[in-house]
């Protein structure tokens, strides 16, 4: 189960690191830092760009993204989990060509398109893949698996950015994108086929097959019925309840009132985002540059290298949250997430206000692991939790594309934001984690150790 999970999860890592490559080469690349432009061949050594722009590269991303897990979900259903987990990573090699290559800005903003699409359309599937592949103990700790990997690539990225973003290694540093999609592509095939997805096309015998390699040494007889029969049932039921798309959802045409869930899963995917959280990501060198005044030619600077150790914090802070979650209710932990982000986005504004450098550098290092305590990897399991399976995938649909809607946002409107709010821009995200705070209060059901028709 573990094994099957993080290689499944090898594609989230792709996901992570194309979200954190951009944020040490940022200078670099986008603002000539390291000397005039040149030319290496062909390939120039940056591509001035203005910061709003520069903002749409950063963040268009997550509209590749949005579009993956759109295009992912149906081929998910029809062709198996292990398809779109192994050959959805190839869209990262044709993104990563792009990025390696790119002379102009619009090639770097189709490449980045690229890569984000093939992230989208990996991440859907990972999450129902883990689902179905573990059993309910071992899902309250491998659920966290598409966060870690995220924070993985992440972590991935900044250490090899502090020796490859000056030109032309930057390009390097891009083409790695397309090495993980390869090295995934070729590595999942030895992964077991959902069990689940195998008995709904009536394929019993191969899911046995890979119950006995899921569960060793394990009688999975019943397991193996219990999946037989649920699926009966699930197709008997279809013919009463056909599975609802995003405007049933929309418009509430759905046998059970699903009013409440939707604005849940919708909400906790906007504050997110709103949280701040991937301002600190993909800017985290921009925001310690402000404290350090570092001189950004000067590769590696403190405010890279402080990056640096917070993707490795976050990474480990990741799996401690996954245990956390499997001993600690979800509305708690979203609860403390929330609040405390709250306070760190506070003191971080006060501390840059006063020139207090070590409360700002300290309380973004605490945002970040207080975030992956629940903000982070929470939202994600929300709509299978509390969404009956006929319309699952319309709510988780839904809900990843508010994410990467705001996550787009984020990385589009931060620069400019940062440029007119300087010091107070944290007291922007702080008013967020305070309202977020309030409606997982009032509006956020407990769903650990509970049955969906029990949430219902």
């Amino acid at each position: 189960q573990v094994f099957c999970s993080m290689m499944a999860a090898l594609g989230s890592v792709n996901f992570g690191w194309n979200i954190g490559v951009i944020n040490i080469p940022g200078d670099v690349i986008s603002n000539c830092v390291t000397g005039e432009r040149h030319y290496y061949g062909p390939f120039p050594s940056c591509i001035p760009t203005e910061s709003t722009i520069w903002g749409v590269a950063v963040g268009c991303f997550a509209l590749g993204a949005l579009v993956g897990t759109v295009a992912g979900n149906p081929i998910s259903d029809k062709f198996g989990r292990k398809f779109v987990l192994t050959w959805g990573p190839l869209f990262a090699l044709v993104g990563g060509l792009l990025l390696a290559t790119t002379t102009t800005l619009a090639q770097l903003i189709i490449g980045r398109l690229f890569v984000g699409f093939a992230a989208g359309f990996c991440n859907g599937a990972l999450s129902v893949y883990v689902g179905e592949i573990t059993t309910p103990k071992a899902r309250d700790v491998l659920g966290g698996t598409l966060q870690l990997a995220t924070n993985v690539g992440i972590l991935l990225a900044n250490v090899l950015s502090l020796g490859l973003s000056k030109p032309p290694l930057w390009r390097v540093l891009f083409s790695f994108t397309g090495i993980f999609g390869i090295a995934t592509t070729l590595l999942f095939p030895i992964c077991v086929e959902s069990p689940k997805w195998l008995v709904s096309r009536g394929r019993v015998e191969e899911a046995r097959a890979a119950l006995l390699k899921l569960r060793k040494d394990a009688d999975i007889e019943q397991e193996l019925q219990e999946m037989v029969d649920d699926d009966a049932k699930e197709k008997a039921r279809a013919t009463e309840v056909p599975k609802v798309n995003v405007m049933d959802l929309i418009l509430g045409r759905t046998p059970d009132n699903l009013r409440h869930q939707f604005v849940v899963v919708c909400m906790l995917m906007f504050f997110q985002q709103l949280s701040g959280i991937n301002a600190v990501i993909f800017y985290s060198t921009q925001i310690f540059n402000r404290t350090t005044k570092d001189d950004p030619a000067n590769i590696p600077t403190l405010a890279q290298i402080l990056s640096c150790v917070i993707s490795i914090v976050a990474a480990i802070f990741t799996f401690v949250g996954m245990l956390l979650g499997a001993r600690f209710g979800r509305r708690t932990l979203m609860l403390l997430s929330h609040g405390t982000m709250a306070l760190f986005s506070m003191l971080m504004a006060v501390g840059s206000i006063k020139g207090i450098d070590g409360l700002v550098i300290t309380m973004v290092f605490l945002y970040n692991v207080f975030f992956n305590f629940g903000v982070g990897p929470l939202p994600w399991a929300a709509a299978s939790e509390m969404t009956p399976a006929y319309a699952m995938s319309a709510m988780a649909a839904v809900g990843g594309a508010v994410n990467y809607a705001f996550t787009f946002a984020i990385g589009v409107f931060f620069p400019p934001m940062q440029e007119g709010l300087g010091d107070y821009t944290f007291f922007f995200f702080m008013g967020f984690n305070i309202a977020a705070f309030i409606f997982c209060f009032f509006f956020l059901p407990e769903t650990k150790g509970l049955k969906v028709e029990d949430v219902v």
